[in-house]
């Protein structure tokens, strides 16, 4: 096995050696021209927009589940950690029966 690598390897660098370098530089190498400058740019708008768009929704989203939330918790009234402690009666530490609470809460 590594017999094999090595001869792969030293096939790659006679080849490697092997090939000419640049003898010159062509003006017309190592620039995309105006076509290559509007591809990136039209890609970099796009990626632009893409990323607005995503945070909007984003925020969009966070909104409502917030508003989904609030609208939930104001639904089922107040809790023992949201009740101010003053209006708490003086025997709130005892344990409560949870079908008086049920049946007070469906009163109009």
């Amino acid at each position: 096995m590594s017999a094999l690598l090595g001869a792969a390897l030293l096939t790659g660098v006679v080849w490697a050696e092997r090939l000419p370098g640049p003898t010159y530089e062509s003006p017309q190498e190592g620039s995309p021209g105006f076509a290559g400058f509007v591809a990136t740019f039209l890609l970099a708008v796009a990626i632009i927009a893409l990323a607005v768009s995503f945070t909007r929704r984003m925020r969009r989203a966070t909104h409502r589940e917030r508003e989904r939330v609030a609208a939930e918790t104001a639904a089922a009234g107040p809790t023992d950690a949201t009740a101010p402690v003053a209006d708490a009666p003086a025997d709130a530490a005892a344990p409560q029966d949870a079908g008086a609470d049920d049946a007070a809460d469906d009163r109009p």
